[in-house]
């Protein structure tokens, strides 16, 4: 059972919706009508717990939750069938099965974004879990469905309230009017349908319609465990997906290394090649090099999921952001933060650097760079609340990292004059133990918060 409590929601200074009270049982669809900007999404959103009402109570005891939204939340650089191994509980014969009944084989292997809207609709709706007591939250679906395609959308919605679900869907055009579109006038005899109209003059005026009932004080319902995936699960689809983007986006691991490639090069050539002055500006340039590298390449870390509405997909589905948080930094630790380490070793020996001293650059850029990773991801997270400013908001990380470069700089300046230099590892490594350990977890709350 769903029940919606005195909900009010605003979205910046404007109400939308206010003191919206009703509840849906198992077996019922609502259709929340209403013109553009009214609130409808709002409303979805805080349904499938992504959002927060600013007053109100909503309460769910259905075993799980499913949220689509009108794009999809998936990112559009994958294939059909990655994207549906990744969001999904099934096995991928299970998902194949869900394929062909969809009629999709064909595209199975073909990025998201190189097929129709209709067709994407059709991968969203076979990525639904159809199992016992679950909550469909659904965003505009019949929006480029062909009546192939809505009878298929009728059968999902009859299949999961037959099942003891439910659905509520935002939608302009009405079931029934769907129903007569496809000919089968079965279903609407079938399905339990309720409609909720939202007026954009008065937030207060809403319309609930056909077996609307008033709620009496019965206070908290208890809701029920519903299903969390297992750590190594977390691990493996997270570890998965990022291998899969990085085959499909090369250039996001490319051009960081050609950018630090050319500063290195550069700055002898506009300073001066002495080579005394060279080895005394060398760890200087490439620590500087590096932290500069990295921060303009933080920009895909978060923003393109975020955009394309995959965290929100995650934060319905109970996946654990910390581990997606992990996973991202330790991923562009290694295809961003290790190459240009390893290239720092002959880099630095071609400014003059005696061998130990290379080597000191290169484990010192090594163990720096997993801590600029997870300094990173914290800011990226931070940068999601201003949106387009994610490098912006990545920039303001440099007065935590100066310390960082320093302690690098003092390292391979310790082993040129010969003195020991364990405790500075020691040091470096410790500070990048705890900020790749902690910031995933703050991270967590951050983009909950940018997702209200």
């Amino acid at each position: 059972m769903l029940t919606v409590t005195k909900v009010t929601l605003e979205k910046g200074k404007k109400t939308l919706l206010k003191e919206l009270s009703f509840s849906l049982n198992g077996g019922q669809i609502l259709q929340v009508t209403g013109p553009n900007g009214v609130g409808k999404t709002s409303l979805l959103r805080s349904i499938s717990e992504i959002s927060l009402p600013i007053k109100g109570f909503i309460h769910s005891t259905f075993l799980s939750t499913l949220f689509i939204p009108t794009n999809g939340g998936y990112r559009h650089e994958l294939s059909v069938l990655q994207i549906l191994n990744d969001m999904s509980d099934e096995r991928t014969d299970t998902i194949l099965k869900r394929l062909d009944e969809f009629r999709i084989t064909d595209i199975q292997d073909k990025p998201l974004a190189s097929i129709s809207d209709g067709q994407k609709k059709r991968v969203m709706f076979a990525g639904i879990d159809i199992k016992e007591n679950t909550l469909l939250v659904i965003d505009e679906p019949f929006n480029t469905l062909d009546n192939d395609g809505l009878l298929l959308l009728l059968n999902v919605f009859s299949e999961i309230c037959s099942k003891g679900g439910a659905v509520v869907l935002s939608t302009h055009t009405s079931i029934k009017e769907i129903i007569s579109a496809v000919n089968n006038k079965g279903f609407f005899k079938e399905l339990e349908i309720r409609s909720l109209e939202i007026c954009p003059h008065d937030p207060r005026d809403w319309k609930l319609s056909k077996g609307s009932e008033s709620l009496s004080d019965q206070g908290l319902i208890q809701i029920e465990a519903k299903k969390k995936y297992g750590i190594t699960n977390e691990f493996v689809k997270n570890i998965t997906r990022e291998s899969q983007l990085l085959k499909k986006e090369l250039s996001d691991l490319s051009w960081p290394i050609v950018l630090f490639l050319m500063i290195v090069c550069v700055i002898p050539l506009g300073t001066t090649l002495n080579q005394n002055d060279l080895i005394n500006i060398v760890s200087g340039v490439f620590w500087v090099s590096i932290l500069l590298v990295m921060i303009f390449a933080s920009n895909r870390l978060l923003y393109p999921e975020f955009n394309q509405g995959v965290l929100d997909q995650l934060i319905v589905k109970k996946r654990s952001l910390s581990i997606y948080c992990f996973i991202k930094a330790i991923i562009n630790w290694i295809f961003v933060g290790l190459p240009i380490s390893v290239l720092s070793l002959p880099l630095s020996m071609a400014y003059g650097l005696p061998g130990p001293s290379a080597m000191a650059m290169g484990t010192s850029l090594a163990i720096g760079s997993l801590f600029i990773s997870g300094a990173l991801i914290f800011f990226s997270s931070l940068g999601l609340m201003a949106r387009q400013a994610q490098t912006v908001i990545s920039l303001l990380s440099l007065p935590i990292l100066i310390p960082l470069m320093i302690f690098g700089s003092a390292i391979v300046r310790g082993t040129l004059d010969g003195a020991s230099v364990n405790n500075l590892y020691l040091l470096l490594t410790g500070m990048s133990l705890f900020c790749i350990l902690t910031a995933p977890f703050i991270c967590e709350k951050l983009i909950v918060l940018a997702s209200e």
